[in-house]
């Protein structure tokens, strides 16, 4: 008996809406910690006024160890848990993809984790400076520097994706400072805290930090495209003048790692496989002239070179030599 298209057409829909709504197993966990943490959160605040999972920069230095890992898992309003919800759904099947699981839910937790340990030293420094007690016993706590983390994850991917079609202008690129700066107007406003702007610049560094220079890849560590330079996070006018200053430090500091590793190997294969073969012919020659390399190579290893005391005798038998001519 033959199907009609009235029925087959419903469960295709049906299908292709059951597989956009699949959650993969990690997104599962990561959701289910922050509805957990937000719920004991809540219950804590309401009976115990007690700041356990958020973080409080005195706590941390003095042995709950703990809160810089729970922090970023701790969202104390419920707008913000699933407006943070609905960011790490729509991403979650842009990055996991690519990145693969476990890379994926390394990148969450080196981010959420470095986003507090930044902010603990920008308050330690705070207290340091202006001797401020709130800088070290203000407890506070979120998900959103994870959200700026996952949307440098997201403009390393896709750069030049237009995040809606009524707003052409608006890229994947946009959205990190976007986010930043939205964050600073609602500081400014007194609509949010200076910390929570705080907790966004942690997640936004350490993302780019790891993705720039850490991440294992299929092409090497860390990721050195234009689309995730240091001045691609700017606007475009000032993306020259940035480039430039960004240009000098990572030339100092890259100078100063070589300081340290002056003496390093030349692996041939690796050497050879960035060579640019423009034909079959030219692909022989390369492979000949490595051959031809390593033999000599092979060939100098065998040489028994003089030593410099052989070259001392040899020196003075000459000067005798020509001392008795």
């Amino acid at each position: 008996m033959p199907v009609s298209n009235d029925f087959v057409q419903p469960l295709a829909s049906w299908r292709q809406i059951k597989n956009r709504l699949r959650l993969s197993p990690a997104l599962v966990g990561i959701t289910l910690v922050l509805i957990l943490f937000y719920v004991i959160t809540a219950l804590l605040h309401l009976h115990h006024n007690t700041h356990v999972l958020e973080f409080t920069p005195a706590d941390t230095l003095t042995g709950s160890l703990w809160q810089p890992i729970t922090a970023g898992f701790t969202d104390n309003y419920f707008l913000c848990l699933v407006l943070h919800l609905a960011v790490l759904y729509s991403t979650n099947k842009i990055l996991e993809p690519v990145w693969g699981t476990v890379e994926y839910l390394k990148f969450v937790g080196i981010v959420n984790v470095s986003t507090f340990l930044l902010n603990l030293s920008i308050y330690f420094i705070g207290y340091v400076a202006i001797r401020e007690e709130k800088f070290l016993y203000a407890p506070f706590s979120g998900s959103h520097g994870l959200v700026a983390g996952i949307l440098v994850g997201v403009k390393q991917l896709m750069p030049d994706h237009v995040v809606l079609q009524a707003l052409p202008g608006l890229r994947v690129r946009h959205l990190p400072i976007t986010f930043f700066l939205a964050a600073l107007v609602t500081t400014l406003l007194k609509f949010t805290t200076t910390r929570y702007l705080t907790v966004i610049m942690g997640g936004l560094t350490s993302a780019w930090i790891y993705l720039r220079y850490f991440q294992i890849r299929d092409s090497g560590r860390g990721d050195f495209s234009e689309a995730l330079s240091f001045a691609s996070f700017f606007p475009e006018s000032a993306q020259p003048h940035i480039a430039r200053y960004s240009t000098v430090v990572y030339n100092a500091v890259d100078g100063l790692l070589k300081k340290r590793h002056s003496i390093k190997t030349i692996n041939l294969k690796d050497f050879s496989s960035n060579i640019y073969t423009s034909d079959p012919a030219s692909e022989r020659r390369r492979q000949i002239a490595l051959q031809a390399l390593n033999e000599r190579l092979k060939q100098s290893d065998d040489v028994d070179w003089p030593s410099s005391s052989d070259e001392e005798e040899t020196t003075e038998t000459q000067q005798n030599t020509d001392n008795n001519v």
